[in-house]
């Protein structure tokens, strides 16, 4: 996360960028709420739904006060958020700002959510046979402005160590209650159009959610190296299709952008891509889908491949996703 000479408060997204600039959304800016800052500071955040059209509205609103920090970005074809890593006036390490929680709980000085985090921590070390350096902290506990009604949001380092966090979650007791719950559902439906028996049942199979003790908590990866170099490949939209797939392989779900490996018999697509995180960790292999969303055609070092993008721009209002078993 890093701010900007207004108080910003950027979300970096994925790790693969446009040179000098940082792909990201705007979640908080100065004003009233509950997120407070040592100095006094409070926040508003801005990106409350995660939904495609609030990002729309938070892109005009910077459009209209600090169009630098939009860009066109050739390689995926559409404006983006991006500001310039000159613009940036400080930046927070989510491992880092973990080794500081971790000091502050050993001195004496943390918070109850700040406890509450380290000891879901370390119930993950213990059950999941990872080291504190393996975690990170993201979210308003990283930045300290955190309230009582916060969540521990964390990231692993590492596609073995997640899937292994992943595992000790899926088999976990007291004090840890995995689970999407209802705002799940109502995303799902609203946005997807998805029926709520299908909503149901996929938010009950979601681990990398839940609740620690009354806390609730989020667990999502970080690659071990980016995907690739940016430019290496060249993204061009193709229409938006309706289309049957079936997920062959769900283990990059949980990092960004979030990655389903799919077999699709018709057009011979590849893979599902979203940044929309409310879908990672969804799918298992195995899961038949009707998908509606946007095609692209992605142009790389070793040739062409189709994919279907979910939380496209182009695709706003008209997607939908239907579990067939």
């Amino acid at each position: 996360m890093f701010a900007t000479e207004e108080g910003w408060i950027f979300t970096v997204l994925g790790d693969v960028h446009p040179p000098k600039r940082i792909w990201s959304y705007l979640k908080y800016v100065p004003g009233p709420g509950p997120w407070r800052a040592a100095d006094g500071r409070t926040y508003t955040r801005v990106f409350t739904t995660y939904t495609v059209r609030e990002l729309l509205s938070i892109m005009d609103e910077i459009r209209a006060r600090r169009p630098e920090y939009l860009y066109y970005d050739p390689v995926v074809g559409n404006e983006v958020i991006a500001p310039p890593v000159d613009a940036v006036i400080e930046y927070w390490s989510t491992s880092i700002g973990l080794r500081r929680m971790s000091d502050r709980v050993e001195e004496g000085r943390a918070s109850r959510l700040e406890q509450e985090a380290i000891g879901f921590v370390r119930w993950l070390e213990s059950h999941a046979g990872l080291k504190r350096n393996d975690f990170g902290v993201t979210g308003s506990l990283l930045l300290g402005i955190h309230h009582d009604r916060s969540d521990i949001d964390l990231v692993v380092y590492g596609r073995r160590n997640l899937m292994r966090a992943l595992e000790a979650l899926r088999t976990a007791g007291e004090p840890v209650k995995p689970g999407a719950g209802q705002r799940l559902v109502e995303t799902l439906r609203a946005i997807y159009r998805m029926p709520a028996t299908d909503a149901r049942s996929l938010a009950a199979r979601v681990v990398h959610k839940g609740l620690f003790g009354s806390t609730h908590y989020s667990v999502f990866g970080v690659r071990d190296q980016p995907m690739h170099g940016y430019g290496d490949y060249q993204y061009v939209g193709k229409g938006i299709v309706e289309v049957e797939v079936e997920i062959t392989d769900s283990s990059e779900s949980l990092f960004t952008p979030s990655i389903y490996r799919v077999e699709e018999k018709v057009l011979g697509i590849e893979r599902i891509m979203s940044y929309h995180m409310v879908l990672a960790g969804l799918f298992e292999p195995g899961d038949r889908l009707r998908v509606r969303a946007k095609l692209e055609e992605v142009k790389g070092p070793r040739g062409e491949a189709l994919q279907l993008v979910l939380g496209s721009y182009e695709a706003v209002g008209s997607e939908q996703i239907k579990l067939l078993g």
